[in-house]
């Protein structure tokens, strides 16, 4: 039952990335809508395999069939029932609507535009074997830019200028942003400098926060540390960036953004005392007792930017700042281009969205609106779900007594592991670790010594005992140690590189009712669920027409299965 049931609302999820060009055979026809080879093959492509029907044979594509009928189902029965015009779909809708119009807008006029040539490769590669080393100067409009240039270039000293004048938070160290290789640099960055001798100073850039110039100070040959397959990759990201910069800078000519330097300046004026990561990570800082924006009232109006279809105020940025997670909030040692980007980042959520909808008219073409219906209906399976079956379940606790001691045999708890970590940035510092916590060195010491990560450093690496899954990135070789003090080898994971302790195991055990009764009346929920699913299920198929073309589904691929 409960494999049914989620099947239903996954394949809402798996339909709404759209399918690519197949066979367009009927295999069912709901009402109106068509279920086709195509929708078919998709689901079963995309679909978690523990969804998939036993079998591949006619009896396991019926199965797989009447999923994505009763997905159909159920999305008419939500509409019907007037799920639309609720409130609750109004905002959940309205969070999801614009973000997925620019996605759409982004990968139809900039990502599916994108080719790169062998030639284009060869010659990315050539410029990987140079480092620059830079300094900059950031500033809020392009004539002051040019100014600065121009008397940089006629001998006044680089690095007073960015401290007397740069936005940035290098500013205070006369501007230098250190040495890097081309492949790591930001591609604006790079193609400016291509061309350029020791001592040239570029152009002003356009940024997200104004104009930058930046002076090259050395050039060095190295070998790069990656290769071709590499430069392909970067390639195809710059033009991807670059197309998206284009876009962006386009969009912000038609609207006519402008910034206004003097309020931008009593913006980053307000703001407090920055806040450590470490603080906000480990909970020692959160919105409750973080330090407030110190904008007096009487500022409020002061216009910090304007575009065609409005403004932005101090007093919107105050409310800003206030919606915003901690690590997102600007801050004093980011300068004020964060004050910037923070705002920019609000405006063009909502001009981005309604650029893509009435200018890019991009809703008109067929694959993106089909995806867009289908995310509707991901949203109103959901909800009818929820409504019509989830919220109709109840559990007792004498059925939850009971289903223990009749299952009592059959409910184990897993085995625990309580382990120790340190994370460190590479190889050569993890084996270091791994060497003096097998020579014996107290490992909650190595944490403290070497763990880049604050929140293991305040517990010593440890984690308590806990079920295979708590820490997915350490559970591989965790849970294979072969007994308590065992220290792995060193392993990377995402994170950065790795070497974990055993430091106690607790064996599987029969848990007591009270450890047992979550479980059971998950499972007891499951159940139930799955019984109230098949019956409103059975009535609701009931009400539309419901059409199978068996012929036609004997054509159709299943070529994934659950066993």
């Amino acid at each position: 039952m409960k494999r049914t049931v989620l099947c239903i609302v996954m394949i809402s999820m798996v339909l709404s990335v759209g399918c690519t060009k197949r066979e367009d055979l009927v295999l069912a026809r709901v009402e109106e809508k068509e279920i086709t080879v195509a929708d078919f093959e998709n689901a079963v492509e995309l679909l978690e395999t523990k969804h998939l029907p036993e079998t591949s044979d006619l009896e396991g594509k019926l199965e797989m069939l009447d999923h994505l009928i009763n997905k159909e189902v159920m999305a008419l029965k939500a509409r019907d029932a007037g799920y639309e015009r609720e409130e609750w779909f109004q905002n959940i809708w309205s969070r999801f609507r614009n973000p997925f119009l620019v996605t759409a807008m982004m990968d139809q006029l900039v990502r599916k535009q994108i080719t790169v040539t062998q030639e284009e490769i060869d010659e990315y590669y050539e410029q990987m074997h140079k480092e620059y080393t830079l300094s900059q100067i950031v500033v809020m409009n392009e004539e002051l830019a040019w100014e600065l240039r121009d008397r940089a270039l006629a001998g006044e000293d680089f690095a007073e200028l960015a401290k007397e004048y740069s936005i940035d938070e290098s500013g205070r160290n006369g501007g230098f942003a250190g040495s890097d290789t081309v492949g790591r640099i930001l591609w604006w960055v790079e193609e400016a400098l291509f061309g350029l001798q020791e001592g040239d100073i570029t152009t002003p850039l356009s940024t997200n926060t104004g104009y930058a110039i930046l002076k090259v100070h050395r050039i060095r040959r190295v070998v790069p540390d990656e290769g071709k397959d590499y430069a392909e990759k970067r390639i195809r990201a710059i033009k991807e960036k670059k197309g998206v910069t284009e876009l962006r800078t386009k969009v912000e000519k038609d609207i006519e953004l402008t910034w206004y330097p003097d309020a931008i300046d009593f913006a980053y004026s307000a703001l407090p005392d920055d806040v450590t990561f470490e603080d906000i990570i480990s909970y020692k800082v959160t919105r409750d007792n973080a330090p407030k924006l110190d904008l007096p009232a009487k500022y409020h109006d002061m216009i910090l930017c304007t575009y065609t279809d409005g403004s932005f105020t101090l007093g919107d940025f105050a409310e800003l700042y206030e919606e915003v997670g901690l690590p997102e909030r600007p801050r004093r040692d980011k300068g004020r281009e964060s004050v910037i980007n923070l705002v920019h980042r609000d405006i063009f959520d909502d001009v981005l969205a309604a650029y893509a909808e009435q200018e890019a008219k991009i809703l008109e073409i067929p694959e993106v609106k089909e995806a867009y219906e289908m995310r509707k209906e991901q949203f109103l399976v959901q909800k009818l779900y929820q409504d019509q079956v989830i919220d109709e379940v109840i559990v007792s606790k004498p059925e939850i007594e009971e289903y223990y001691n009749e299952h009592r045999d059959e409910i184990v708890l897993p085995e625990q592991r309580d382990f120790s970590i340190v994370l460190v940035a590479d190889q050569k510092t993890a084996n270091e670790v791994a060497l003096k916590a097998k020579s014996g060195a107290d490992f909650g010491d190595l944490v403290l010594k070497y763990s880049n990560d604050p929140t293991l450093r305040q517990s010593k690496g440890r984690t308590g005992l806990v079920y295979a899954g708590n820490y997915p990135d350490y559970d591989a070789v965790a849970f294979m140690l072969p007994h308590v003090g065992a220290v792995s080898e060193p392993f990377q994971t995402i994170r950065g590189w790795a070497v974990v302790k055993l430091e106690d195991i607790r064996q599987p055990e029969t848990p007591t009712l009270a450890e047992a009764t979550q479980t059971i009346k998950t499972t007891l929920k499951d159940i139930k669920a799955g019984e109230i699913f098949e019956e409103k299920m059975e009535k609701w198929r009931e009400e539309y027409a419901v059409e199978i073309f068996e012929d036609n589904v004997e054509k159709a691929k299943l070529e994934r299965t659950r066993l």
